[in-house]
């Protein structure tokens, strides 16, 4: 399995069909990046494209090209964040809010924790969402990403750390009591 650097390395050099790997390799993050933000799943795929485009079109200004997966986040972040911010400006002013629904599916705790998730800094929630949410190995995430296999076990413990004591904070927060 090539790393991420390798193959940037090779689109660099005009394999421009060595793209699609990076896209196979993270669509899945790309999507669910754009679905915290955005419920229409018309437009997170859209917004997943684009970002993906944005991403090739602006590869060679990437100047750590193991930080791909963060970088590529943060595009969907904006793109998804632009395109919920026009479809509030759409929205009637007579919407009533008690009346608009979920349709995600996600219960309130799920909610919570992918919110939790999105707080965590870049290098933990990319290796978080490609153990949690793709099924990787921890040896897989290394080998994409170009890094050691301890530093992603290491960034998985502290991820994990730091959402058992948000949650922790949060439960708490529920139970006290109201003046």
């Amino acid at each position: 399995m090539s790393s991420d650097r390798e193959i940037i390395e090779t689109v660099l050099a005009g394999e421009t069909n060595a793209y699609a790997a990076l896209i196979s390799r993270y669509e899945r993050l790309a999507r669910g990046t754009a679905k915290r933000i955005v419920q229409d799943d018309h437009l997170v795929d859209d917004i997943a494209q684009d970002s993906f485009i944005a991403a090739f079109k602006g590869l060679s200004t990437l100047r750590d090209h193991g930080s791909f997966p963060a970088w590529l986040v943060g595009i969907v972040r904006r793109r998804a964040s632009s395109t919920a911010a026009k479809q509030i400006r759409n929205t009637p002013a007579t919407l009533d809010p008690d009346t608009a629904v979920d349709s995600s599916g996600w219960t309130s705790s799920s909610m919570e924790l992918l919110e939790l998730i999105d707080r965590l800094p870049d290098q933990e929630r990319i290796a978080i969402a490609l153990k949690h949410f793709e099924g990787h190995s921890a040896q897989e995430i290394a080998d994409m990403l170009g890094c050691p296999v301890g530093t992603i076990t290491k960034q998985l413990s502290r991820a994990r750390q730091r959402l058992h004591a948000w949650l922790t904070q949060e439960e708490c927060r529920k139970h006290e009591p109201t003046q």
